[in-house]
């Protein structure tokens, strides 16, 4: 539509560029890689499709359509060649009246050309001989091609058309022929191929034409902005494969499985293992079939799950993305008990929704040590559905930044439900105020704005993890965001902290303990958190494994020894925030009162007073 409405003669395609894609209108239909299916798509009458690679060749789709610039050309530049191709008079100017050849693309000291890309020569050389020289010349290949636009909408003294067809020219690889940068900080050639192009597309003339020009890079981003951010050039973002492109693949493939006599063996339907393939492409995928074919074995959910997250790492890095499937549920989760209540009968169905009460996002808050992590992968494990983590967002924000998040947005697009699980939050995302660095600010707004995003909302809910809520941006903090729910998982008390402490010495004594040593051992594990809870338990595993059975004076001796960290007030403090950013009542204490919530502001004022800032 973009081509025929004449919207925009520029165009950049980007994204799953690497991918397959089906061409199903030809009686041998086929998944080919984008640039034969353009070609094939595209292959109309009025229309002459040149290809151009890098350090290839010029290459033209129909070999007829290369005889028809050829001569047109030479006739225009005036050269020996196409004198004797079609006889015309060497006085090309004459001929051709007020047609004005554009005499760059000959000369070597020309200032549109570097010298180390032209090849030595005299002006008005022959067509073959441009061609031949342009193979491994990128800046003479662009040149020439933006001569082949010249000459299309050449007309001679009677008003006739030179090149009556269309051109459509795919250039690949426009990352590496005009990479981005500062101007300066580039080489003379990579300077050179900017001002051709730039030239070259901003030309009101050609804007009017009827020539379009494509250019294939994976990332918008990566191409030079003096080009990317002219107004006439328009991107267009080749999505993932969803759920109904990965079907058809699978259907396809299974269909030319059975003509050599082999079938594919799913443990379910053709639509299940389109479903626990999202996120993969048809490359991806064809391999996955490929290989279960050639084994002759039953495709297994755990493969697919197996190959989906390999796929997804290589994509993004193991630095920045783990695919996980957390061991265990909520079962597992120790005390906690109105927290757990409250994420089975409130939290889950939001996050399992895909409708208007679906929640984009959550954060999680309380002091180090109390057990976040653990009760929310147990969330996961409880809905079974993929967990993608995100780590060192931060680091990846410089150098191959944007790549890395187109990625990351295509592959959440794919997915069908997916759970994104961030530790540390308040370490890994940026600011976005005045200080910040461009790229860090950029990519932060990027995010705040993908969590907010409806396309996305019933798909993919965040789920922010941090001891220091109050870190956390505001931005990120706002409803409709991360803001909707805020959950505070607090230090066990009463019977939470009962539970913890049966569970603590469950493994190191046989029995029942008497109610006496019960109560001491409560008041000696006062102030305890989740994970000082842990760390007394395998204390007292490796006294039983030291001196055998433990007796009742063995476990009090154990606690009795151990001295808490001094974190004390950090940790208070930490509590207070999560206190005061919680955003449901339910969740804190059954005593809270506006003028309770107003001594926990004051009490923050203190600690912060004599330098206590978690």
């Amino acid at each position: 539509m973009l081509i025929n409405s004449g919207t925009s003669r520029s165009l950049v395609l980007s994204g799953n560029i690497h991918d397959l894609f089906f061409v199903g209108d030809r009686e041998n239909a086929d998944y080919i890689p984008l640039v034969p299916f353009l070609t094939q798509s595209w292959e109309t009458p009025g229309f002459i499709l040149i290809v151009y690679e890098l350090n290839g060749p010029i290459r033209f789709v129909r070999r007829s359509d290369k005889e028809k610039v050829k001569q047109a050309f030479n006739v225009w530049r005036g050269a020996t060649e196409g004198d004797r191709d079609i006889g015309i008079d060497q006085d090309a100017s004459r001929f051709w009246g007020d047609a004005r050849i554009d005499e760059r693309l000959p000369q070597p000291q020309s200032p549109s050309v570097d010298a180390a890309d032209v090849p030595a020569g005299v002006a008005n050389m022959p067509f073959s001989q441009y061609m031949n020289d342009a193979i491994g010349s990128p800046t003479l290949a662009l040149e020439l091609l933006r001569q082949f636009c010249l000459l299309s909408r050449t007309t001679n003294q009677q008003g006739q058309k030179l090149l009556p067809e269309k051109l459509i020219i795919l250039i690949e690889a426009t990352d590496m022929l005009l990479p981005e940068g500062e101007i300066r900080s580039l080489s003379l050639p990579d300077r050179h191929r900017v001002s051709i192009v730039q030239d070259w597309i901003a030309d009101s003339n050609f804007m009017n034409g009827k020539d379009t020009v494509i250019f294939i890079t994976e990332s918008a981003s990566l191409v030079n902005s003096r080009i990317i951010r002219l107004p006439q050039v328009v991107s267009v973002e080749i999505p993932s494969p969803g759920i109904a492109e990965r079907r058809h693949f699978i259907s396809w493939f299974n269909n030319q499985q059975k003509l050599t006599g082999k079938t594919l063996a799913l443990w379910g339907s053709q639509a299940q293992l389109a479903m626990f393939t999202a996120g993969l492409s048809i490359q991806a995928l064809r391999q996955l079939l490929i290989a279960a074919c050639y084994a002759g074995e039953k495709l297994r959910p755990e493969t697919v799950i197996g190959k989906v997250s390999e796929f997804i790492q290589a994509q993004l890095g193991e630095d920045v993305v783990e695919f996980k499937k957390p061991s265990h549920t909520l079962k597992e989760v120790i005390g906690n008990r109105k927290l757990v209540a409250f994420l089975k009968t409130q939290l889950i169905p939001r996050i399992t929704s895909t409708g208007a009460d679906a929640l984009p996002g959550m954060s999680v808050c309380g002091p180090i040590g109390s057990g976040k992590s653990f009760i929310f992968e147990g969330v996961a494990g409880e809905l079974d559905i993929p967990v993608l983590v995100l780590k060192n967002i931060r680091s990846m924000w410089f150098g191959q930044t944007d790549v890395i998040f187109e990625r990351l947005i295509r592959l959440l697009m794919a997915l069908v439900k997916v759970l994104i699980f961030v530790d540390e939050a308040d370490t890994q995302f940026g600011d976005v105020g005045r200080d910040a660095h461009s790229t860090e600010r950029r990519l932060t707004g990027k995010i705040q704005a993908m969590m907010s995003d409806p396309e996305l909302r019933g798909n993919i809910t965040w789920l922010l993890m941090t001891a220091r809520i109050y870190n956390l941006s505001p931005d990120l903090r706002r409803e409709g965001r991360v803001g909707d729910m805020v959950v505070p998982v607090l230090d066990p008390s009463e019977a939470d902290r009962e539970d913890f402490l049966r569970w603590t010495i469950g493994t190191a004594f046989n029995g029942k303990l008497p109610e006496e040593a019960f109560a001491l051992l409560l008041e000696q594990t006062e102030g305890y958190s989740a994970a000082s809870f842990a760390s007394l338990r395998s204390d007292l595993e490796a006294a039983k494994n030291e001196v055998g059975e433990l007796t009742v004076d063995d476990i009090v001796a154990v606690a009795a020894d151990r001295i808490l960290p001094n974190i004390g007030q950090i940790r208070h403090y930490q509590t207070l925030q999560a206190l005061v950013n919680c955003t449901r009542k339910s969740l804190l204490p059954e005593e809270y009162t506006p003028e309770i919530r107003e001594s926990w502001m004051k009490q923050i004022a203190q600690l912060e007073a004599i330098g206590i800032r978690g």
